[in-house]
């Protein structure tokens, strides 16, 4: 099992740096316009039928996971409630609630299945040692959701799938990934390191035609059989094996074309670090809720005040009530913008929320501040 000329390369690298070390209207409206483009997106598809931080991973292998290990993995960190485990039945994907209390998609999982919005794949491809299988996606015009199930043969156990990608044949490019995460499934109470559960995420660009065909690759990484009992000590970059490239190719349903971003615009003004700013925009759909938030006043735009303002929201939450329950959907990622900053969360629109509160969290101690937004209704 010899690594390629490809993964000497980047082991060289990381052994060298290691060593160097639009739509606006009231809240009602919006959310029976969601409910709506729901509904018919889902008539439609039955009549044509139908990085915070605790599991970032093997933290004395740092700069060396950063370059060969894109997808972290659970080490039965801490976990942080996802929303209500355990109340929607997932059927043939129930062992990847493996993941759930450490993943920011498990809210938006549950809304899926709950509702049929998954599409289950099922195909696997072998190569030696090494074994790949896609269970099932979900896709909006913003996201795709992957799962997928990694197995080795007997003598090796899975470090990790350091590469899990999506590409586009039609444009012959890969799509942006959105991250993911993973773990070893679980055998009375022990980690069976032979079998790996991992959920990967793919951000679409909606201006873009929804694509069809895709061919998911993946590249496994593993270690011989009892090379991993102390990890802590760091990891012999040498005792790395790696799988080819394990390829497969399939179609999204088309149902999930059909379900619209609905624009929210609240107008909501509040403080940050003595700035005013304003929740300027929300986007609604399925798989994704986004959100903007912009410094109010021109004058106040600079990059000192950008960094400011995003740099004190310590967490950021959306409180989510319909039927089935209140949701708390987290986000795990959050970018600057040229006037303030945005972030990215999952969803439970399929759920048909009565209410929607982005909450967020500043300061320390005493000092801790909560905001609450309302998005809906």
């Amino acid at each position: 099992m010899d690594s390629s000329r490809e993964e000497q390369a980047m082991l060289t690298d990381a052994a060298r740096i290691h060593k160097e070390a639009g739509a606006d209207a009231g809240g009602n409206e919006i959310r029976q316009a969601v409910i709506a483009g729901i509904e018919l997106g889902r008539r439609r598809s039955w009549q044509g039928r139908l990085t915070k931080g605790s599991f970032l991973g093997l933290a004395a292998a740092a700069v060396a996971a950063i370059i060969l290990f894109l997808i972290p993995v659970i080490h039965d960190a801490a976990p942080r409630a996802a929303g209500p485990a355990g109340e929607v039945n997932w059927g043939g994907l129930e062992m990847f609630k493996r993941l759930y209390s450490s993943d920011s998609e498990a809210p938006t999982l549950d809304t899926a299945i709950r509702h049929g919005y998954i599409q289950e794949i099922n195909q696997s491809v072998a190569s030696g040692d090494y074994r790949i299988t896609l269970n099932a996606v979900t896709a909006d015009e913003n996201k795709i959701i992957f799962l997928y199930t990694a197995n080795v043969a007997e003598g090796q156990e899975i470090y990790s799938v350091n590469s899990a990608r999506i590409k586009n044949p039609a444009t012959g490019y890969d799509l942006e990934n959105g991250g993911g995460i993973g773990a070893h499934a679980k055998n009375n109470g022990h980690d069976d390191k032979r079998i790996f559960y991992g959920r990967g995420a793919i951000l679409l660009d909606r201006s873009k035609p929804f694509p069809e065909q895709l061919e998911a690759d993946f590249q496994i990484s593993s270690m011989d059989k009892g090379k991993m009992k102390d990890l802590a000590k760091g990891v012999n970059v040498a005792d790395v094996h790696y799988s080819p490239r394990l390829k497969i190719s399939f179609k999204l349903d088309p149902k999930f074309k059909k379900q619209q971003t609905v624009i929210v615009r609240p107008g909501e003004d509040f403080m940050l670090e003595g700035i005013q700013v304003t929740l300027e925009q929300v986007e609604l759909s399925p798989l994704m809720i986004r959100t903007v938030v912009k410094i109010k006043n021109e004058s106040e735009i600079t990059w000192e005040n950008r960094q400011k303002i995003s740099g004190s929201v310590h967490r950021n939450e959306i409180m989510s009530t319909a039927k089935y329950g209140t949701t708390e959907i987290w986000s795990p990622t959050g970018t600057g913008t040229d006037e303030g900053f945005e972030h990215y969360f999952g969803s439970n629109l399929l759920d048909k929320p009565e209410s929607m509160n982005m909450i967020m969290k500043t300061g320390e101690g005493k000092n801790t501040k909560e905001i609450n937004l309302p998005i809906l209704p």
